[in-house]
């Protein structure tokens, strides 16, 4: 699951480094714009994926394949729904998204050709979130690794291709992640003929709709979900709000360093993802002492990982740095920051495991009111207050946002496990 998981950043990663060995900043700070809005934007349905893991691995524990059936088609028919409706309003989302987040200028129209291809993979990127929901609740993580794998060779091996052979610049960064999400989507279809999956019959998909408790679980649970990562959206919209402000360097160099998050929180994001299958079965087993032995045992794990990362950051940091750029000012400029990426997989460990059992248990509103709090409370303020401190004020903020949100999951979570048998 760590495999799968860390394989997700790699896009973005090998997008930075391809487009950071060129001859311009602009090209990292438009990229930076791009990947930004849609990571937030994607990331804003990632409740598709969630609510699906949870759901269906809880079914499974019931031993429920019927209801596992309505409960994929449910959610693959949101998913095109969802889909539909981003291609419908692309010209609006594009404008009003890249105006929120660059100042005007060439970056910025870069960053408009990147939005215009990559609008195009919205309905593939949302059928794989559900199809990964579905493998990870089954338990078939390997198939989520190789879904992934086709996804993110592809998009070196195109990348390559359009933007060092034929220099298509950043557009060939988009036209190589829009190619690549839809080879992913038609292997995720090829493995989920291989499984019990069957398409239910139209009767039987309208009384499952017809169900009013049913429906009423799965909207409450994506909205709880939605909320809780409209918040994590606007903590990334703001710090590349902040880096833009600050001007074309800032962009670049965060740019940069955020890879390295990514990577950081998506490898204990395959913790999460352990925690969502097998807590969700064992929940809907009603097995509270294999429930808490295995948070327990992902625990220990997932600290011994993040203490990896803070090491590898530690030591090997400016290498990295080299190898996504080889332009000098953003080089110097990213190695003054590197420390807090030292500092944030201790501190943001706690909030992925978490994040993992509320979803397993279908339990979103305490990962909404955490998210919440984190965000209103914390990061907005501190963004805002802290901007005299350039660059390190943002990173201050982000820090604390996870701060804050490690110990308000904790605390809902210790309180939560005492009503386990109400």
């Amino acid at each position: 699951m760590i495999l799968s998981a860390i394989s997700i950043p790699m896009l973005g990663i090998v997008d930075t480094a391809i487009l950071g060995h060129l001859d311009s900043p602009k090209y990292l700070a438009a990229i930076n714009i791009g990947a930004t809005i849609f990571n937030v934007l994607f990331w804003g349905f990632g409740f598709l994926k969630m609510s699906t893991t949870g759901l269906i691995a809880q079914s499974l524990g019931e031993n429920d394949q019927n209801k596992i059936n309505l409960q994929l088609t449910q959610a693959l028919l949101i998913a095109i729904v969802i889909a539909s409706v981003l291609l419908i309003f692309q010209k609006w989302l594009g404008y009003y998204s890249i105006h929120f987040t660059s100042n005007q200028g060439m970056v910025a129209d870069m960053a408009h050709s990147y939005f215009a291809i990559r609008i195009f993979s919205a309905p593939a990127t949302l059928i794989i979130y559900v199809l990964v929901g579905y493998f990870l609740a089954i338990q078939q993580s390997k198939t989520v690794l190789l879904i992934m794998l086709v996804n993110q060779v592809g998009n070196m091996l195109l990348d390559y291709l359009f933007v060092l052979k034929f220099s298509f610049g950043i557009a060939g960064v988009a036209y190589g992640s829009l190619i690549s999400e839809y080879l992913a989507l038609l292997t995720g279809i090829y493995f989920l003929t291989n499984t019990k999956y069957k398409i239910p019959e139209l009767q039987q998909l309208r009384n499952w709709l017809a169900k009013k408790e049913e429906i009423k679980q799965f909207f409450m649970l994506n909205r709880d979900i939605f909320i809780r990562t409209l918040c994590l959206m606007a903590v990334f919209a703001l710090m590349t709000k902040g880096s833009a402000r600050l001007g074309e360097l800032s962009l670049a160099g965060n740019a940069v360093l955020l890879n390295f998050f990514y990577l950081m929180s998506y490898g204990l994001d395959g913790f999460a993802h352990a925690v969502e299958s097998l807590c969700g079965k064992y929940y809907g087993a009603r097995d509270k002492k294999q429930f808490k032995a295995i948070i327990r045992s992902v625990f220990i794990l997932s600290f011994a990982v993040a203490i990896s990362f803070s090491l590898i950051y530690l030591v090997f940091g400016k290498h990295l740095i080299n190898l996504l750029t080889s332009i000098e000012p953003v080089r110097i400029y990213s190695y003054a920051y590197i420390f807090w990426l030292i500092i944030i997989p201790l501190i943001a460990m706690p909030s992925f495991v978490y994040d993992g059992v509320f979803v397993a248990t279908t339990n979103a509103k305490i990962m909404r009111n955490s998210m919440v709090i984190a965000t209103i409370f914390c990061y907005i303020p501190l963004w805002y207050l802290l901007r005299r401190f350039d660059n390190h004020g943002l990173w201050i903020a982000f820090l604390s946002f996870f701060i804050v949100r490690s110990t308000t999951v904790y605390i809902y979570y210790r309180k939560w496990i005492k009503q386990w048998g109400k």
